[in-house]
């Protein structure tokens, strides 16, 4: 089974956007909601009011300890844009989401539509993905990279990968390895709620919580920024960015990102 997670997207030969592959990795430890924490470091269930404010991101450009080799201009922009970006996969939104795809190198209907379908496919079947903050602490100067420019961002992320109670498939708490291929090693953990009643199944979810990069680009025509996963190339999409943009962005983020040994 594929489960189809539109956070990270990659793009494949047959199918349009995934992120998370099942695996036969082992089950990790569950974790029961805390509740002597402050509201900022609860688990999603938790930290939150309301169907509204459940869904409702914040992303931001760090005030103190920023490393950003672009114009502040230009990274407001970018940090708007990926306030969208984040907000359209909270909101099931997929219309905006393939807005910050960058369709410059792939733009046919059919494969809009696809993406389109597969992402609806896992919401109706009870995968879902709620971003909760973003806080950028590096952005790498704008390479120019044939028809567009490419910048790489570090972030602060608090992200949630979700299971609600009407997703039967493979069960979550074994997908620890996916799950940290795309968030990071360390960065994630798994808890469940209690039981609803009349539910057969808890409501499961992992929570991210760490540094994650992604590759923020922009036709050279364009002031709109669309975003790919730090791992794009591993996934049949190494065609939306050379080689070259790619090397200098993670050269760059070693020699100037203070994080970039976390």
């Amino acid at each position: 089974m594929k489960v189809f997670i539109p956070f990270w997207m990659t793009v494949l030969s047959c199918v349009s956007l995934i992120s998370f592959q099942s695996c036969s990795e082992g089950g990790s430890q569950v974790n029961e909601p805390r509740s002597d924490e402050s509201d900022a470091m609860l688990p999603a269930s938790e930290s939150t009011q309301g169907a509204d404010a459940d869904r409702k991101v914040d992303v931001s450009v760090a005030a103190s300890d920023l490393h950003a080799f672009v114009g502040m201009d230009t990274l407001e922009i970018i940090a708007s844009n990926l306030d969208s970006y984040f907000q359209s996969t909270n909101d099931g939104d997929w219309d905006q989401l393939m807005r910050h795809f960058p369709l410059h190198k792939r733009s046919d209907t059919a494969f809009t539509n696809s993406s389109k379908r597969a992402l609806q496919m896992w919401w109706e079947n009870g995968v879902r993905n709620r971003t909760e903050m973003a806080e950028i602490l590096y952005a790498s100067p704008a390479a120019l990279d044939g028809d567009q420019q490419v910048v790489l961002l570090n972030m602060k992320l608090k992200h949630i990968v979700e299971f609600h109670p009407f997703y039967t498939g493979t069960n979550p708490s074994g997908m620890k390895g996916m799950v940290e291929s795309n968030y990071g090693k360390g960065n994630a953990t798994y808890f469940e709620d209690p039981l609803a009643e009349g539910d057969s199944l808890p409501f499961r979810y992992w929570e991210i919580n760490g540094l994650n990069r992604i590759w923020a680009v922009s036709h050279v025509d364009s002031s709109h920024w669309c975003f790919l996963p730090p791992n794009f190339n591993e996934g049949g999409a190494a065609n939306m960015m050379s080689s070259d943009a790619m090397v200098q962005g993670l050269r760059h983020r070693r020699a100037n990102d203070p994080t970039a040994s976390k």
